[in-house]
C-alpha cells in the first residue's frame, strides 16, 4: 500500500493483479527524493512525503504498522478519515479468470512433488485445482483462503461494508494504460519502459486462459469472483 501527502493519493494492492509492479513504479512518490530506492522487497517507510507499506515475508508483518496487501478500512482507520475521504484511492482488478490460473501456477511453484508437466496433464490438474475437487494437497497451500477454496478474495483491498471505496481501477490488463491515466492526473511522469514486471508466472507460452477450464471450473471460479464478473463485466473464458 502507498500513501502520497505531497500529492494525495492512496494505493491499496490486490492480489495477484500485478500489484507489486505498480506498487513499485508509485513508490518514489511517497518517499523523499533521497531515499528513493526501488526493490523488490521493502521495510516500512514513512515520512512526511507519505508512506509506503512494508514488503516481505509475513512472519514480520505483525512488526509493522503499515504493509501491502492493508485492508482499505484499516488504512482508513489509521489515516484518518479526512485524509482519506479527502485523497484520491486506486488499486488494480484483474480479470479473475485469469487471476485463478496465476494462483494456480504460483502454488504449483511451491510443490515440487508435482514436477514438470505435458501440458495435457499439466491443464487437467489445473481444472481440477480451480473446481476445488483436486485430491492433492495443493488446495491447503494457502490456509488463510480456505473459506472460499484455494482462491484469494481480496474484496477488503477496495470495498469498506460491502461498498467500493476507491476511485480508480487499473486494469491488469491494459497495466500501461491504467498507470498513465493516474500520471496524467497528478502531472507525474509517465514512464512505461519503468514499469517493473515483477512476480511474473511460469505460466507456458502457447495456453490460453480457456485452456485451463471446463464448465465446473468455470463456475466455481466465478461463484468466488461472482463481484468482478459483474461489475467490470468480465465474461467466462469459453
Amino acid at each position: 500500500m502507498l500513501v502520497s501527502h505531497r500529492h494525495q493519493f492512496i494505493y491499496t494492492k490486490t492480489m495477484k493483479t500485478a500489484g507489486t509492479s505498480v506498487e513499485v513504479y508509485f513508490e518514489p512518490f511517497c518517499m523523499p527524493e533521497a531515499e528513493r530506492q526501488i526493490s523488490h522487497g521493502r521495510d516500512e517507510h514513512v515520512s512526511d512525503a507519505g508512506i509506503v507499506g512494508y514488503r516481505g515475508p509475513k512472519q514480520h508483518q505483525p512488526k509493522v504498522k503499515w504493509w501491502n496487501h492493508m485492508p482499505a478500512a484499516l488504512i482508513r482507520e489509521r489515516l484518518g478519515a479526512e485524509v482519506w475521504n479527502s485523497y484520491f484511492k486506486f488499486c488494480v482488478i484483474r480479470n479473475p479468470f485469469d487471476k485463478a490460473i496465476s494462483v494456480f501456477h504460483f502454488a504449483k511453484a511451491r510443490r515440487a512433488r508435482w514436477g514438470v508437466m505435458q501440458p495435457r496433464e499439466l491443464l487437467q490438474q489445473a481444472k481440477e485445482w480451480l473446481a476445488g475437487t483436486h485430491r492433492g494437497s495443493l488446495k491447503t497451500q494457502f490456509k488463510r483462503w480456505l473459506s472460499t477454496g484455494p482462491l484469494p478474495r481480496d474484496y477488503d483491498m477496495f470495498m469498506i461494508d460491502g461498498q467500493v471505496c476507491v476511485d480508480y481501477f487499473i486494469r491488469q490488463e491494459a497495466l500501461a494504460d491504467g498507470i498513465r491515466h493516474v500520471c496524467e492526473k497528478f502531472d507525474l511522469p509517465f514512464e512505461p519502459d519503468k514499469i517493473p514486471r515483477l512476480k511474473t508466472s511460469s505460466r507456458p507460452r502457447g495456453l490460453t486462459c480457456g485452456d485451463y477450464y471446463d464448465a465446473e471450473s468455470v463456475a466455481m471460479v466465478r461463484s468466488i469472483y461472482q463481484f468482478e464478473v459483474d461489475y467490470f463485466g468480465y465474461p467466462d473464458p469459453i
